[in-house]
């Protein structure tokens, strides 16, 4: 008798979950309306990014490397004396290698080869300048103590999070307007909103060289930096 009421207990059990599982099969997802929103906040950047260092050749890879940490010293000791702070500087590239660039030129050129390869050594910084009306002159000094590379210059924000903020902010509103026109268009009413994806991608500016900033020195123009955010909405349509 007790093996007769399980079974009869399982037996309903199963045919509850069967039913609810094929009411919600059977269920149609209601229709939507699917858009990509664009938001953009355009500023005037106030930090400049370089990437400046030097680089020097000499036939030993010690007297490479300490006229590059002679040059580096007297650098260092500018930046910091034009205000720089030291947690603005970081050194992205420290590097001493055999140059036997020349001697395959020669060879290459069917000349004789005979003073051994040259050493290259390289030390490079990443510098962050938060006056961008000392940059041009801080340039010129940089150059004046040994800087004979530079590889890169961008413009940022010191405080992005609030320009993120406004640029998602529009790319919302640029999805509910998308969507009301298309709704409108096909004769529907906009039901309610059934998911927002934000995108992580507005965290770089990007510089549009516009205005030129003159503070002496070396000249820089330093334009605008535009933010920008994306984000896809789905919105349910009203039957």
């Amino acid at each position: 008798m007790m093996l007769k009421i399980i079974m009869a207990s399982a037996l309903f059990i199963a045919t509850m979950t069967s039913g609810a599982t094929a009411q919600q099969v059977g269920v149609a997802a209601p229709p939507q309306i699917e858009v990509q929103g664009q938001g953009q906040v355009n500023v005037a950047p106030d930090m400049a990014v370089i990437s400046l260092g030097v680089l020097h050749r000499s036939p030993r890879a010690q007297g490479a490397m300490k006229a590059v940490n002679d040059s580096m010293d007297a650098i260092l000791e500018r930046l910091t004396g034009q205000g720089v702070d030291p947690a603005d500087v970081q050194t992205s590239q420290l590097t001493v290698a055999i140059d036997r660039s020349q001697q395959m030129q020669r060879m290459n050129a069917g000349e004789e080869v005979v003073s051994p390869p040259e050493y290259v050594a390289t030390s490079m910084l990443n510098v962050r300048v938060r006056d961008l009306d000392a940059l041009g002159g801080l340039l010129d000094l940089a150059l004046e103590d040994g800087v004979n590379q530079m590889s890169g210059l961008r413009f940022d924000v010191q405080d992005p999070e609030p320009l993120e903020a406004r640029a998602r902010i529009l790319a919302v509103k640029d999805a509910v307007e998308q969507a009301g026109q298309i709704a409108d268009a096909a004769g529907v009413e906009l039901g309610q909103v059934r998911r927002i994806t934000a995108f992580n991608n507005g965290g770089r500016p990007q510089m549009m060289m516009e205005m030129s900033r003159s503070g002496g020195g070396v000249p820089v123009a330093s334009g605008e930096v535009s933010i920008d955010a994306q984000v896809s909405v789905i919105f349910d349509i009203v039957q």
